[in-house]
């Protein structure tokens, strides 16, 4: 009996990110990565942004222009991303 296992990945067409979708940020790190990949966004604006807004709103919540334009006036006050595309 063999030890190989073969999972069959069904996701094989998404793309993987390189800039957050909230922040435009480059993602820099492996966790970034993989959040942005999964949920949306990069590690600080998920856990700072993204998931609290979900747990009072609700799951179905998406950040309008206008939110995600204060939350990023917030965060760059907090927050110096070494690299940056615009």
């Amino acid at each position: 009996m063999s030890d190989f296992i073969d999972i069959y990945i069904n996701e094989r067409e998404k793309n993987i990110p390189s800039v957050c979708e909230i922040c435009g940020g480059i993602l820099q790190t492996l966790e970034d990565t993989f959040s942005a990949y999964n949920k949306g966004a990069c590690c600080d604006c998920f856990v700072c942004f993204i998931e609290p807004n979900r747990n009072i709103n609700g799951d179905s919540w998406k950040p309008n222009k206008e939110e995600i334009d204060d939350w990023l006036l917030r965060k760059n006050k907090q927050y110096n991303p070494m690299y940056k595309f615009f």
